[in-house]
């Protein structure tokens, strides 16, 4: 796939080998567990490295031993393929829900730029490793990733070349460099968010609709809440931070 950096997506498509590992049907501290773990093998392969990040630092962060790690999601390799499925899952669950939300294309659109804030804010360490690691992905994953990206940046485009012709967006501009224009704006969020900060990803949602000319509205109700309110772990040191974006 010819790289965007950085790019949205859709959904991985699964199928038996795309499915995560479970525990018992129901057993939600099994699923908690495993999405603690690879948030927190997220945030090692982001300040570290895929390479030199380890599944023991792994497991300090979130208090089990290396054995558990395996057992909850596979080896380190497993883990960063679990992150870009995990990945793929938060956002196709938001923006459907922000396509849901309306038949009217501006309503859309401002529940899109909702769902993908939210989204990317809890999704901010992940969303690094899904593309900075993106060569890593094995042959299968990383085509399914490539064409649920063409899928979703189709889907947004469409979207706005309606927003344009209903005069909400200038209709004299080409529809492709708006929805590239928007999507980069959106993904890059991922760099200078900081969940401690004075922005809720609501309020940066409504800078990004009030940036683009869009009248405000809330965001769609169908979004999850917590997906919307809960943070992502622990931000990085300032020395992070002030490295050169990728």
């Amino acid at each position: 796939m010819a790289r965007r950096a950085p790019e949205p997506h859709g959904t991985v498509s699964t199928g038996d080998k795309g499915e995560p590992a479970r525990g018992p049907d129901g057993d939600g501290d099994w699923d908690r567990r495993r999405r603690e773990i690879l948030e927190a093998a997220a945030q090692v392969f982001y300040l570290r490295g895929f390479e030199r990040g380890t599944t023991k630092e792994i497991a300090a962060l979130v208090g089990l031993t290396q054995p558990a790690i395996y057992h909850y999601v596979g080896s380190k390799h497993d883990l960063l393929v679990e992150i870009a499925r995990q990945v793929d899952r938060d956002f196709a669950a938001s923006t459907a829900a922000a396509f849901r939300a309306s038949t009217d294309p501006v309503e859309q659109l401002r529940s899109v730029i909702f769902a993908f804030t939210a989204a990317l804010a809890r999704n901010r360490y992940s969303y690094a490793v899904y593309w900075k690691e993106y060569r890593t992905f094995p042959p299968d994953v990383a085509r399914a990733v490539a064409a649920d990206t063409r899928s979703f940046i189709e889907q947004v485009t469409q979207l706005v070349e309606r927003v344009q012709a209903v005069g909400a967006l200038p209709a004299d501009q080409p529809t492709e460099i708006i929805t590239n224009g928007l999507l980069g704006m959106l993904s890059w969020m991922y760099w200078w968010y900081q969940p401690d900060g004075p922005h809720t990803p609501d309020s940066i949602a409504r800078a990004f609709i009030a940036l683009i000319g869009l009248p405000d509205g809330p965001p769609p109700p169908a979004l999850d809440a917590s997906l919307r309110s809960a943070p992502p772990p622990e931000s990085p040191s300032a020395a992070d931070r002030d490295r050169p974006g990728p």
